[in-house]
């Protein structure tokens, strides 16, 4: 008996969800969080199926969030809010910034040596 299949949600630091997958297709699901189970293309090609809308609006901003576990759409501010303020080039640029300090502050303690 099959028991269906499991959907998996990618979520960044602020809980937009970026990328959407099936357990038929991921064989490493770290960094991913469960959303729901069943059978059907809804769940086996959950990419493509599982919601309504595409996951990121005409402006590249992302569409759904999870709340309390369960994903749930954007409100027009919210959107809104995303394409204002750019949140994944913000956040792209705090990871560079990041790891520009990590290797400058790991160059700088070997350099000590």
């Amino acid at each position: 008996e099959h028991m269906g299949y499991i959907v998996y949600v990618k979520i960044n630091s602020v809980g937009y969800i970026t990328a959407v997958n099936s357990s038929a297709f991921l064989t490493d699901t770290s960094g991913w969080t469960e959303i729901d189970r069943g059978s059907g293309d809804k769940y086996h090609h959950a990419q493509g199926n599982y919601f309504p809308l595409p996951l990121m609006t005409e402006d590249g901003a992302y569409r759904y969030k999870l709340a309390d576990g369960k994903p749930v759409e954007c409100t027009p501010e919210e959107v809104q809010g995303q394409i204002k303020n750019d949140t994944g080039k913000a956040n792209w640029q705090d990871v560079m910034e990041a790891q520009v300090l990590y290797t400058a502050m790991m160059t700088d303690t070997m350099l000590e040596v």
